[in-house]
């Protein structure tokens, strides 16, 4: 990861473990997979929440990281995704979804996605265990 991206993950963790609606907290993509990306690459965060609405808009109004130049939402089934582009050139994508998406079996979905790369960063319990188990299976 670039050294902006771990000012993001450090602020975003710090803020979001005082959110009592947000239960776990991984990066996906290229930034879980530690290599080196270009210039143009984006951070992709996976939120559990069981509110996600209020986890939409605490985001969007009370996580102060930089000033935001812009911010798109989009629906991708049972996962809300927040795209938000910062002032200082970060973009950061904050894919929000209840338990549902951790759940075994994985949909079809859930597993395209980590397969791409995944990496726990914070949890209230092991709700991501189901996954990090599929992947070690995945990998064998």
């Amino acid at each position: 990861m670039r050294p902006d991206h771990y000012a993001l993950l450090f602020e975003f963790v710090k803020w979001a473990g005082e959110q009592s609606h947000i239960a776990g907290i991984a990066l996906v993509g290229a930034c879980a997979r530690d290599e080196e990306e270009d210039e143009d690459s984006h951070m992709n965060f996976v939120i559990i929440s069981d509110k996600k609405a209020k986890t939409l808009e605490a985001i969007l109004h009370q996580f102060q990281f930089d000033l935001m130049e812009q911010a798109t939402k989009e629906e991708w089934g049972i996962l809300t995704s927040l795209r938000i582009v910062y002032a200082n050139g970060i973009e950061a994508e904050y894919g929000i979804v209840e338990e549902e998406w951790v759940k075994n079996p994985l949909n079809q979905g859930t597993i395209d996605v980590v397969t791409k790369g995944f990496k726990v960063i914070w949890e209230r319990e092991a709700l991501f265990e189901g996954i990090t188990q599929f992947i070690a299976n995945h990998n064998q």
